[in-house]
């Protein structure tokens, strides 16, 4: 595991206006998606690894506090989402 993050962090870039895509990240170390998924989550308990799912999307280090912040917005959004669809699910669940 150790070498796949040495090999994807080296390919995040330290700005946001060059943010690398998961498609380009995955062509260039030959990552399954999954598996890219799993070595970014490792690499973000020692690196403020930001991504963006609009614009273009891609992976950068954040370059500052206000990154990192919407970043959690971003993912707190996501979160807001899939709860509400469990919850809606739990009801079909309740009424069979």
């Amino acid at each position: 595991m150790e070498n796949l993050k040495n090999m994807v962090l080296e390919l995040i870039p330290d700005k946001k206006a060059k943010a690398i895509q998961s498609k380009e990240l995955r062509v260039l170390t030959g990552l399954s998606f999954r598996k890219l998924k799993e070595v970014i989550t490792e690499l973000r308990k020692t690196y403020p690894i930001c991504s963006k799912e609009i614009d273009g999307g891609g992976y950068w280090m954040a370059e500052n506090e206000n990154d990192i912040r919407e970043f959690i917005m971003m993912i707190a959004r996501r979160r807001n989402g899939y709860t509400k669809t469990i919850d809606r699910m739990q009801r079909h669940l309740d009424d069979m």
